[in-house]
């Protein structure tokens, strides 16, 4: 990692100035940057990607060997599951990291979605669109979770631990869609939005992730929405499908097997690459395990 390079990256740049941080006052470590802040002992780490891996108070005696001994310990607990912390369902084999470069490998665009750069062709209600959404709002809450405990932590408070502010975030999404279930009623993404107490003008941001995450978990919980316009809030119960979301969300781990230099931008354009994602998925596979049925 060259100082100089990293310092002109427009990317690198924006991710400074989300922080309010000089873009020249940065060291390296291996492989993660350390940002420094306008206190002495508070720092924030990015990864090569300038992903957030962490926001940390680091004891520091003006000498760099005191603050990079904290550095891996931080790095690995980003980088790897920790199964004493670990996410909840179907979520709890993945580490952070997986989650936010899963998240950066996948858009969103009202009727379209773009994985590796690549225009995706499988029905919108398939599963693995589904949980890539709860995936990428996931990612999100993530580096909005950094950008909150660093201003808390500037401030002199301490600040939740990033795996229980995500799992809390999955446990209010889970709490939401019972509640509405219990109603024998269907929730909507201001529901969610709602009851995670986040800004309304986020709705419209992450509606169609959202709307693909309710129905996906409905669906595990053995409810269907109901069609009609007169009925459309209503649910229905159906029958509960036999499918392992763990193993599901595994598979989408292969996104992550093509390397950065062969995937385009993951945003539309024209004369883009298609791609079958399930198909893509799975063609290793043994019949199996293969997914066998859409969201209902």
């Amino acid at each position: 990692m060259d100082k100089n390079t990293i310092r002109d990256d427009l990317a690198f740049r924006s991710k400074c100035v989300a922080y309010g941080l000089d873009w020249n006052e940065f060291n390296i470590y291996k492989d993660i940057i350390i940002l420094n802040s306008p206190k002495k002992d508070i720092f924030v780490l990015l990864d090569d990607n300038y992903n957030t891996i962490g926001i940390h108070k680091i004891e520091y005696n003006n000498q760099m060997q005191n603050i990079e001994k904290y550095v891996i310990k931080y790095r690995d607990l980003y980088s790897y599951v920790d199964y004493n912390n670990e996410l909840l369902y179907p979520f709890q084999n993945f580490s952070l990291k997986q989650i936010v470069d899963l998240a950066n490998r996948v858009n969103f665009y009202k009727n379209h979605i773009i994985v590796n750069g690549k225009y995706v062709l499988d029905d919108h209600d398939n599963t693995y669109i589904s949980l890539l959404a709860y995936i990428k709002f996931l990612g999100v809450q993530i580096e909005q979770y950094f950008l909150n405990a660093f201003q808390m932590k500037m401030l002199g408070f301490e600040y939740p631990e990033v795996h229980s502010y995500l799992k809390s975030i999955m446990v209010n999404i889970d709490e939401c869609i019972n509640m509405y279930i219990d109603k024998k009623t269907r929730p909507f993404p201001i529901d969610i939005i709602n009851h995670l107490g986040q800004d309304k003008n986020n709705v419209e941001k992450w509606n169609m992730e959202l709307h693909k995450i309710i129905k996906l978990l409905l669906n595990e919980k053995g409810f269907n929405l109901v069609g009609g316009f007169e009925q459309y809030r209503n649910i229905e119960t159906i029958e509960k499908r036999e499918m392992n979301l763990v193993d599901l969300s595994l598979n989408l781990l292969k996104i992550l097997e093509v390397s950065k230099d062969k995937i385009g931008e993951n945003k539309l354009g024209f004369n883009m690459e298609t791609i079958n994602l399930q198909s893509w998925l799975e063609q290793d596979l043994d019949e199996s395990k293969k997914l066998k049925l859409l969201i209902p």
